[in-house]
């Protein structure tokens, strides 16, 4: 079984990208969401959660400050399951504030959530997602421009 956390890290209308290392095996100097697998020590999802944003960025989260926004199963044809849940976390840091994990990370940057939607609806190819996280991102973005 394949875990994993895919965390939207928010603020206000802006949602945080972080830029991945030139050295990442895969998506090297792409923009992506917080993400990481749910590894044998974790003890939940949101264990993961929590660990990832200390270890990538530097944030100290408890677990109660993480919304699940979603969970997503999907059984591969060898099956394989996976399995997905996508969390929200809302923070007013600013970029050089975040300290990163610089085998992970090169850079943060704050981008407008229309901006992103609009690179993902665009299939920009400097940006890291799936269609489940753009579907996440215009509920949010309906949920927060009301």
């Amino acid at each position: 079984m394949h875990r994993e956390v895919i965390i939207f890290i928010l603020n206000n209308n802006q949602i945080l990208l972080q830029k991945r290392s030139p050295e990442k095996k895969h998506h090297p100097n792409k923009w992506a969401l917080c993400s990481g697998h749910v590894e044998a020590f974790d003890d939940s999802f949101e264990a993961a959660a929590v660990r990832e944003l200390n270890e990538e960025l530097g944030l100290i989260v408890s677990k109660e400050e993480l919304r699940l926004i979603d969970t997503k199963e999907v059984t591969d044809s060898d099956n394989n399951v996976h399995i997905t849940k996508y969390y929200n976390y809302y923070t007013n840091k600013n970029e050089n504030e975040f300290v990163l994990q610089e085998e992970e990370l090169s850079e943060v940057k704050w981008y407008n959530i229309n901006t992103v939607i609009n690179m993902m609806e665009r299939e920009d190819d400097s940006i890291v997602f799936s269609n489940k996280m753009l579907e996440l991102l215009k509920k949010i973005n309906n949920v927060d421009g009301e």
